[in-house]
This record gives C-alpha cells, structure tokens and sequence, in this order.
C-alpha cells in the first residue's frame, strides 16, 4: 500500500472490536476515503491552533511565581508573612489570597526546592530564589510601547507577544478520541485523548509517517461555561479563532507592572465612570509612583502636592489588581477602588472595574508624561 496523504478509515464488520483497536488490515475491511480536509496535518493550521488552545497555560499560578512562563508543579509549601500554607491544589490560591489582602502585602515565599513546568510541558527542578528569578527575567518578554497613546481607546493589539501564544478563552472537552492510520504498517489506532497535556504532545508529535483525524463530533468549552459542539477541521479553526479574543489571559504580573509604572511621571488619559466621561476632571493632576508604594500627586495648578499609596497584588485567578489611596477630596476620591490591570505598554497602563459577567464598568488609563 502506498504512503499517501489520504484519510482513511477502517470500518470494522465485527461489533466486538473494542475501543482501543490495532489491528492490522483484513480482507473483509472497508476502505473510506473522506475528504482531505479531515485530515490532521502536522504544522497545519488546525494543528497550530489546537496546540496553542493546549499550551500549559503559566498564568493560573501568577500568585505563585509572578511569571506566566511556567507553572509551579503541587503541592508546594509557601509563606505569607510569616504564615506557612501548603498548596496541595489550585483552590489553595484562594488561601494566598486572602493572606495578602488581609496583610496588604504582594510577598510569598516559596520554600525551594520546586519543579516549574514549561508552556510545552518541560519540566525543571529549580532549588533557589535565585534559579527562579533568572529564569523568569529571561522568558519575561519585553514590554512594548503605544504607538498612538493619544488614543484612548483600547481595541489594539495584544500587550505582548508572548512566546508560548497560547489561546485561553477557549478549551476541549475530554475525553475524545483521534484515529491514526500507518500506511507502512497498515495498523490502525484510535487513541483516547484525555488531557491538555496528551492533545498537546500529539499534535507536536505528529508526522508525514500517519494519518490522523479527529473522531467528530467534540465539544468545546467557551469562557463562560458554555459548550460548543464541533463537526469538523473547519469549524473547529473557526470556533478557537473567534474565541481567542473572548477573555483576558491573566499574562500581566507584579514585575511587569513595576518595571513601568516606577518610571517616569504620569497623568489620566482617560477616566470614564459607568457610562460618564469624566476625564476632564484629572487633567491637572500629575502622578509619580514609587517602588515603596508611595505615590506622589502634585496638582499642576496650585502646584500642591501630596503623598498618598498604590498596592498591587495578584488575585487566586491569576488577575492583576492595582488599588489606590488618593485620599478623601474629590475628584481623585473617585479613583479609589479595586482596578484590574487590563493592558500595559511601557507608555500606558489600562485598568478597568469589573462586575458581573466580566463586564467593564470603569476605565481609568494612565499616559506616561512626555
């Protein structure tokens, strides 16, 4: 038999072949031949969207590690000022969380040594404090910078480029299974797939030498809970495509916050409450923030100038926050409430309010002074 590009599927007669077959090719099989479009290539677009929806996704432990490079593999012991929790699971996230809101502190200490697993779900042992920053400076990629900050608006392009470029608006359901056919061997396999993990290490794996398909219908999971079934290659591009943009990715962390928000002065570029426009209330307020948490604001018509606070901490989901204590006088009053970080470049920083499904309330972006 030829080594062709061809699905093909065998249709067994007998009704006791079971799930997990191997066989090789008898008389009475039937040959089908379905269309090209079936067909799982490698390096294919199909492919290319599967493995980024599959990457390990780094940002689930940002309360961890502070990088979304990498996961910390559980259980791990950690400690929040002076308390001493072990992390057996992700609901223990919460746990940190409520640790550092109620010591207001964005500090956790890991007790080394732990194993980090990568986007493509290598794994490294690392034994120090040291270990874990170097490599997180090194995957951390740099921040960009606002090629139109007069823009107020927020609809450009992703922040960052990241390395991994994995989709997190949208995941399989499992398990499901993919047939897979060796031309040169004539054997046939269904293989159940039932993590991330084993969808990702397929699709990465995958060669000319087999013939694959997806075992269709599958269902997709959708950022809010909802469930989508899939029938074929095409609609299965189309659903990972139009739900990659459905959710934030939780990327953004402390470090990336501080490298941007420390430099420089910076003054409101937009507030908005609800529906209300109120930007032109801050434009004489210049802000400079400082690695002690300090922030001062200085009031460029009278020229007075106070000292007030910002605390930032990473939530159990994986979401950045900023708060800001800018004192009890309005307008900046206003501004005194639980922001999520949205967006970051490195001459604009995009916060929002969040109620309900995730709708944004609030906006308050701040512009780097030129």
């Amino acid at each position: 038999m030829k080594n062709t590009r061809t699905a093909i599927i065998y249709l067994f007669l007998s009704l006791t072949i079971p799930t997990f077959i191997s066989s090789c090719r008898q008389e009475s099989d039937t040959l089908i031949q379905p269309s090209e479009e079936q067909v799982l290539e490698p390096n294919s677009k199909t492919t290319s969207l599967m493995a980024k929806v599959t990457l390990n996704d780094g940002s689930i432990d940002n309360i961890i590690d502070n990088s979304s490079c990498f996961t910390v593999q559980l259980p791990i012991t950690v400690a929040v000022d002076g308390n001493q929790l072990v992390i057996a699971s992700t609901e223990d996230y919460l746990a940190i969380e409520e640790l550092l809101l109620q010591n207001n502190s964005d500090q956790v200490v890991i007790s080394f040594p732990i194993t980090l697993i990568f986007s493509n779900y290598e794994e490294v042992i690392v034994e120090s404090s040291e270990e874990l920053s170097a490599l997180i400076e090194a995957c951390t990629p740099p921040l960009e910078e606002d090629d139109n900050p007069d823009d107020d608006d927020d609809d450009d392009e992703e922040v960052f480029e990241d390395e991994d470029e994995d989709i997190e608006c949208i995941d399989f359901q499992y398990p499901f299974n993919i047939t897979v056919f060796n031309p040169d061997t004539e054997i046939l396999e269904t293989i159940r797939i039932e993590s991330d993990e084993e969808l990702f290490a397929f699709v990465s794996d995958l060669n000319d030498d087999v013939i694959a398909n997806i075992s269709f219908p599958i269902t997709l999971v959708l950022s809010d809970e909802s469930e989508l079934v899939v029938n074929s290659n095409e609609e299965l591009e189309i659903a990972i495509e139009e739900a990659s943009d459905d959710c934030d990715d939780n990327d953004t962390t402390i470090l990336q916050l501080e490298s941007v928000i420390v430099e420089d002065e910076w003054e409101v570029q937009k507030y908005k409450d609800n529906q209300s426009n109120e930007t032109r209330n801050y434009r004489n307020f210049i802000f400079t923030f400082n690695p002690d948490r300090t922030a001062l604001v200085r009031n460029t018509d009278t020229d007075e100038e106070f000292v007030s606070q910002w605390s930032a901490f990473t939530r159990a989901d994986g979401s950045l926050r900023v708060q800001f204590d800018f004192g009890d006088e309005p307008p900046l009053d206003k501004l005194n409430i639980d922001w999520n970080v949205k967006k970051i470049k490195t001459n604009r920083i995009m916060l929002d309010e969040r109620e309900g499904e995730g709708i944004s309330k609030d906006e308050l972006f701040f512009r780097k002074v030129r």
